[in-house]
């Protein structure tokens, strides 16, 4: 059988994966992602001198099946426990920040998913516009280049619920509602690289909703370079979701004086800064359901945002997806 996932993220290499792990030869897997490599929010920015775990900065493991492929990626080299000093800045007073073990891929964030998508066919800068069936009724995808590729039985979108929404409609997918129903919400990623040490009594630091409520030190993870500082900041979802159309440099300077306000960090000596944009960052509203099917017309549709956001609800959405694919097969 033919398969086609559309996206590389973590819910569809894992969903590849485990579909080549139960069929080997008997699947053709083709995976189509937009970006220029694997990884999706689970990416890194890298420059000659600095690198930035710029979308996901970190995953905990609650569920038996995640913790099990965690432990695993933590043998295999990919995977480490990040022991550093969380805090959480209320009102002016610094708390620890108690959460679940905190992990990261290594030696960058998206080198977990990379390893586990060696094999695999997968074609980079391709981003799906349209799926129709062709007359031996398979279905066709077709690329924003014009090109086409024919002859699958099942299609896996592994993408942002919007993104799901307007390729799925036209085909009639029968679960379109609980995709419309999702919220997903913007953030803005501001990197700072320092060719000096700077002296934090925290390594992350949350703050309340606002232009900075995100501040981690992204050099002090395992497995970083150990020259210089590298921090990473993220705005507030309320925050974003205000400013979502400014001008990303004057978001940035907005951002960066919140910081030097609140704590003091002069970022005048910066050797590197710049600015992403993350459209589709986080999960307000989740779709609550493993992952969105249509067995009728041999189309699934996954992604941590049906399962309410994180990583681990990325991988167990693929894992999800990749299930139901083996039962339509049998």
């Amino acid at each position: 059988m033919k398969i086609a996932i559309i996206g590389a993220g973590l819910s569809g290499i894992t969903a590849a994966k485990t579909l080549q792990s139960e069929l080997g030869d008997k699947a053709d897997i083709s995976i189509f992602e937009k970006s220029r490599g694997a990884g999706g929010r689970m990416s890194t920015r890298r420059t000659e001198e600095f690198e930035f775990d710029h979308g996901a900065q970190y995953f905990t493991a609650k569920d038996a099946r995640f913790q099990t492929a965690v432990e695993q990626a933590i043998k295999d080299g990919h995977v480490a426990p990040w022991n550093g000093t969380a805090k959480y800045l209320k009102n002016g007073t610094l708390e620890d920040d108690k959460g679940g073990d905190r992990f990261v891929s290594l030696p960058r964030m998206n080198s977990w998913i990379k390893a586990m998508a060696e094999g695999f066919n997968i074609t980079t800068s391709a981003r799906v516009g349209a799926l129709s069936k062709s007359t031996d009724k398979k279905w066709r995808l077709s690329f924003e280049d014009g090109t086409q590729q024919d002859g699958f039985d099942y299609v896996i979108a592994a993408i942002p619920a919007p993104q799901a929404q307007a390729l799925l409609t036209p085909t009639g997918f029968s679960q379109i509602q609980p995709i419309k129903d999702t919220r997903m919400e913007a953030c803005f990623a501001v990197m700072v690289g320092f060719n000096k040490t700077l002296d934090l009594p925290w390594q992350t630091l949350r703050r309340a909703d606002g232009p900075a409520s995100w501040i981690a030190v992204n050099s002090a993870k395992p497995g970083r370079p150990e020259s210089g500082t590298t921090l990473m900041i993220h705005s507030g979802s309320n925050w974003s979701a205000a400013n979502v159309d400014r001008d990303k440099p004057d978001l940035q300077a907005e951002i960066l004086a919140d910081v030097t306000a609140e704590l003091g960090i002069d970022f005048k000596d910066a050797a590197y800064m710049t600015i992403h944009r993350w459209l589709y960052a986080a999960v307000s509203q989740g779709a609550e359901q493993d992952c969105l099917t249509d067995k009728a017309l041999g189309l699934i549709t996954c992604g941590d945002w049906c399962l309410g956001g994180r990583v681990e609800g990325a991988y167990l959405s693929g894992l999800s997806a990749a299930e139901h694919v083996l039962s339509w097969a049998r």
